[in-house]
């Protein structure tokens, strides 16, 4: 029997107009939905948990259904989250003629009822007043963060650790008006080599990014991936080629891949190809990245994605070095929550394939105000006046998109 209305499906509308729709859904009915383009792709894939999530207590990757998973900075402070791939769609955005006013149509890849496609299809509005407030209201100061990175190096001159990443966050009041939908097509046409995410649940709130790192890839049966991600300047009009790096930098990628290779060898793994490092650009900033990859068909570990996460998180390119100090100095030092800014995050099981970043050139969009996420890695050449910059260009990387800068 025909539907007498125009489905979702069958309607061509502009990609942030479907985007809002589900957002909308996911608000009314109390359910989850994660919305994502991975790195070097056209099309943004959409899952809609019907329950609205659920929380995990102790993460192993092999246990866990097809779906999305959130992971935060300190699992003792907020939840692990997974996100159950009750509904699929995509949108093909064709990357290269991408532009917010073009219209396309839904490809269901596991479709709803009736019932439930209807809901979607009359869903229009997310309402942002509906959002809770915010966990704190006040900006880092540049005065509080400078003191930090100078107390920072001090500890790494007493040999407490030797790199030490401390975050800041910068709120924005917004008016209720922000087009979120538009603000993610626009940034995966401006960052094409990101992980453009957008996810909603009563249990996370709102939260959207645009991730340059990678945590894991793993492809079961097939292989094994990581990368080491550090040092930060500014894009020139110089090619990438011709781009130098300073002793800082190049030291402060030395020891995330050092801490990879630790990893590595806590759990004797000798096989792996090492590939960098080299550099790459994530809009308009440029990094060091190094490509750790291990061919899991000939390595007899079915869980190494599994240990490798308990072993990366926190990285030492979130988080510092030796870990455990660094982490120590960031939860006395830090008045902010991280929650899920430089945790991870990333469709798990899809189509064998599970694809976890990094958390990182994030927001989180309340009730009144988007709040912005970023740290720098300290080392003890580090500059404190260089370090406050670095952190105002990543928040520069989201607002300029969400306010139209």
């Amino acid at each position: 029997m025909e539907r007498e209305i125009l489905s979702i499906k069958q309607k061509r509308l502009t990609a942030a107009a479907h985007l809002h729709k589900f957002l909308a859904f996911a608000q009314q009915l109390n359910a989850a939905v994660a919305i994502y383009r991975l790195p070097n792709e056209s099309k943004i894939q959409i899952l809609c948990d019907l329950s609205g999530a659920k929380n995990i207590n102790d993460l192993n990757l092999e246990d866990l259904s097809s779906g999305f998973l959130m992971h935060p900075f300190q699992i003792n402070i907020d939840k692990i989250v997974h996100f159950n791939a009750d509904i699929l769609a995509q949108i093909d955005l064709e990357i290269s003629t991408t532009s917010t006013d073009k219209l396309v149509s839904v490809e269901w890849r596991k479709s709803p009822t009736e019932e439930i496609e209807e809901k979607i299809d009359k869903a229009s509005r997310f309402d942002f007043t509906l959002l809770s407030r915010d966990q704190f209201t006040l900006s880092t100061s540049s005065s509080d963060y400078i003191k930090m990175v100078e107390q920072s190096i001090e500890h790494i001159k007493r040999e407490k650790f030797y790199k030490v990443v401390p975050s800041k966050v910068k709120s924005i009041d917004h008016k209720n008006d922000i087009n979120i939908g538009q603000a993610f097509v626009e940034a995966c046409r401006k960052y094409p080599n990101a992980f453009v995410n957008l996810t909603f649940s009563a249990k996370t709130g709102l939260w959207f990014g645009a991730s340059p790192e990678t945590l894991i890839e793993e492809q079961k049966g097939g292989y094994f991936k990581t990368m080491a991600l550090a040092g930060t300047q500014s894009k020139s009009v110089k090619s990438i080629a011709d781009t130098t790096w300073t002793q800082k930098e190049i030291e402060e990628q030395a020891f995330v891949s050092r801490y990879i290779i630790n990893c590595f060898k806590k759990i004797r793994l000798r096989e792996f190809d090492e590939i960098g490092p080299k550099t790459i650009q994530a809009g308009n900033l440029l990094h060091l990245k190094t490509t750790f990859k291990v061919n899991t068909s000939t390595t007899n570990f079915p869980e190494l994605g599994s240990v490798m996460l308990k072993l990366l998180h926190p990285t030492s390119a979130v988080c510092g070095m030796p870990k455990e100090a660094a982490l120590d100095f960031l939860t006395k030092q830090e008045k902010h929550n991280r929650s899920y800014f430089s945790g991870f995050l990333g469709p798990v099981h899809s189509e064998g394939l599970s694809h976890l970043f990094v958390n990182l050139r994030c927001c989180q969009i309340s009730n009144h105000s988007v709040t912005f996420y970023a740290g720098a890695g300290i080392t003890e050449d580090s500059k404190p006046e260089k370090e406050w910059e670095e952190t105002e260009m990543k928040c520069q990387v989201l607002s300029d998109i969400i306010f139209g800068n």
